[in-house]
């Protein structure tokens, strides 16, 4: 099933395009269904597309041959996902898997490229997100090679603890060490000392910053 070209303006890429132009492009995009946990894509397959994300929220990790990993971003409505691969026609970047019962529309490769070439206003709409996206990476790169793993603790435990982060839920130490780019025991320590330091406690499974002062001066520490 193709997308409803009104419902094309709902994500960033389409929403400068006219009727007219929604209209060209709808019949190339094709509906998928995902269910909770199931895989969209794996790193380092081939590239079938762009991913347009109608309905659900999805995460994307990295893994590493020893089966750790790096959580790299989640998506929801509105976004998409795999530009990168289309673009340079290389594999599959990430694993991206549902968090959600989800609803994608798929713009195969060559038909992506039809339509930037056809339209500067997606062309432009890419670039930009690219740019916020390369400018989000380098700050990751500097907190992985600049900063310890108190130090990356601490800011994930402070964002998670400010009004509308994704997703407002139980976190394992298993979770929490594939955002900070660390191993569970790692965690587990840091915790500790934090409890120890008064920084933070645990209440009913959750855990509670209790001194966001200092938690705040552990989160700029070198």
């Amino acid at each position: 099933m193709s997308i409803p070209s009104d419902t094309l303006s709902r994500f960033f890429l389409f929403a400068e395009l006219d009727e007219q132009a929604r209209q060209e492009i709808s019949p190339y995009a094709q509906e998928r269904t995902f269910e909770s946990g199931q895989i969209i894509m794996f790193a380092g397959e081939p590239c079938q597309g762009v991913y347009l994300i109608y309905k659900g929220q999805v995460i994307a990790r990295r893994f590493s041959l020893e089966g750790r990993e790096y959580v790299l971003d989640y998506r929801g409505p509105g976004d998409c996902i795999n530009v990168v691969p289309v673009l340079d026609g290389g594999t599959n970047l990430a694993t991206v898997e549902a968090l959600t019962d989800t609803t994608v529309y798929l713009i195969p490769c060559a038909r992506f490229h039809q339509i930037l070439r056809a339209h500067n206003a997606v062309a432009f709409a890419v670039l930009d997100r690219l740019a916020r996206r390369v400018r989000r990476l380098s700050d990751t790169v500097e907190d992985l090679a600049l900063h310890t793993v108190r130090t990356r603790l601490a800011r994930f435990l402070l964002s998670r603890e400010s009004a509308g982060a994704y997703p407002s839920r139980r976190w394992t130490q298993e979770e929490i060490a594939a955002h900070v780019g660390t191993v569970r025991d790692v965690i587990g320590r840091t915790l500790r000392a934090f409890s120890q330091e008064g920084l933070i406690r645990r209440e009913r499974g959750r855990l509670v910053v209790t001194d966001r002062g200092a938690l705040a001066r552990a989160a700029m520490q070198e």
